[in-house]
């Protein structure tokens, strides 16, 4: 096709705006379009689902605001990190949601186990997924375990990206979900990939059998090596996570939180990021804060009253404090700010427990009143409504009292609302601050 002179170009264009001229004329965009879609997964666990949701303004094809939608959990093709210290069920309350997502959803998991020591019968009861996903050829739950490199990571993530584009017209399915223009929201199945742990991911991939190798062994860990590391996670990141939006691949990846000690003697140790300690950093470091869409803190509680045992609770767990310390889709917090979690974890059944995590939150912000011995609900008037329930047999007295259940849940919902992000019409109300035109117009 022949291409239109300059001049009659030009002339066509003179009178549009900026963003009509410098898309009018000749030659390929710099950039591909890659939609932003408002789509994400619930993890199954409503006390991180709504402090991390949003809601979208839904608009008929007029522009006008016919409603708002809820937005909650993990974001469609996001690349995610979940830190705390040893002991806090990071693994644990990964391997949960990573289920709930890719079963509830159709999709798929690799689970990379750089820490080596995975047991594949604790997978299946932590997941609860049926047998024939571990068992098909390929499997569904596909574990890979081994020294793993960056190299290698980047190559596995490539490799389903390419598989999956390579057959997106069929992969590509209505979510049943429509966009805040009105149009359907289509994606591929999600890929989950479960990476545990960033710490155990080599810089580079090496020869076992180089001697090189064996007599620099002892240098693998020094500050030349850290920083050659961090530079490596960094160029990876940014290799992958338009891949990762593409083609629908949820990453999550274990970061442990180690003590951050200060180069100078003279100097406190410097803050890794806003809502984290002083005193402490993540594997990866800021390349891995920077890049993510999600920073999930989890501490375990030590104290006495957050230890659960049956005979005087029904079930042996612990209490596990969740904070969104970075969140591009909500406000991030912490613990000081108000922005913390109390997630009840059932250790035998590797589990979180979310209607007593729900107990806990009620009571904390005072929707319940009584004790463990026996709880009644509060509604927004202030007025008791409902049967009691006990702490001990909580499912057993909801079994039997389905109207108090759904009471619960409804109060559980209203309260955990006030979380999630509002979506105002604040649409074409811009007033740029100018303190000239403040002065003159006085």
């Amino acid at each position: 096709m022949a291409e239109k002179k300059l001049s009659v170009l030009t002339e066509e264009l003179k009178n549009l705006d900026m963003v009509s001229i410098i898309n009018g004329g000749d030659g390929k965009p710099v950039f591909v379009k890659n939609d932003l879609i408002d789509y994400s997964y619930t993890t199954g666990i409503p006390l991180i689902d709504y402090p991390i949701g949003y809601e979208v303004l839904e608009r008929d094809e007029n522009g006008k605001v016919t409603g708002k939608r809820l937005v909650l959990g993990i974001q469609a093709g996001s690349f995610n990190v979940i830190t705390g210290a040893t002991q806090s069920f990071k693994s644990t309350i990964t391997s949960i949601i990573t289920a709930n997502i890719a079963y509830k959803h159709e999709g798929n998991v690799m689970h990379i186990d750089a820490e080596n020591r995975v047991v594949v019968q604790r997978v299946k009861t932590l997941t609860k997924l049926p047998d024939d996903w571990f068992t098909g050829d390929p499997p569904r739950y596909d574990i890979r375990s081994g020294a793993v490199g960056f190299d290698t990571l980047q190559e596995v993530i490539t490799n389903i990206w390419a598989k999956k584009m390579k057959f997106k017209d069929i992969l590509i399915k209505d979510t049943g979900v429509k966009d805040s223009q009105g149009k359907p929201i289509k994606l591929m199945p999600p890929t989950i990939i479960f990476l545990d742990s960033l710490s155990d991911v080599l810089s580079k991939e090496y020869d076992a059998a180089d001697k090189k190798l064996i007599e620099s062994a002892g240098e693998l860990h020094s500050n030349t090596f850290g920083m050659t590391n961090a530079k490596t996670i960094r160029g990876v990141l940014q290799d992958i996570l338009p891949m990762l939006k593409e083609a629908n691949i949820i990453m999550f990846a274990i970061s442990h939180m180690n003590t951050n000690i200060s180069g100078s003697a003279f100097a406190g140790p410097k803050k890794q990021f806003q809502y984290g300690a002083v005193d402490v950093k993540i594997a990866g470091g800021k390349a891995v804060e920077y890049n993510s869409s999600l920073v999930a803190t989890f501490t375990g509680e030590s104290s006495p009253d957050s230890r659960y045992h049956v005979d005087h609770d029904g079930f042996e767990g612990n209490t596990v404090i969740f904070e969104p310390t970075k969140c591009s889709t909500n406000e991030s917090g912490n613990q000081r700010t108000g922005l913390s979690f109390r997630l009840v974890i059932d250790k035998r059944a590797g589990a979180v427990d979310n209607v007593r995590s729900l107990t806990l939150f009620l009571n904390e912000k005072g929707r319940l009143k009584g004790n463990k011995a026996g709880f009644r609900l509060i509604n927004a008037d202030g007025e008791i409504i409902g049967e009691r329930f006990t702490w001990k047999h909580i499912y057993e007295d909801f079994k039997k009292d389905p109207a108090t259940y759904k009471n619960f849940m409804l109060i559980a919902k209203e309260e955990l609302m006030k979380y999630v992000a509002k979506a105002p019409d604040v649409s074409g109300t811009i007033d740029p601050f100018d303190m000239d035109s403040i002065i003159s117009s006085l």
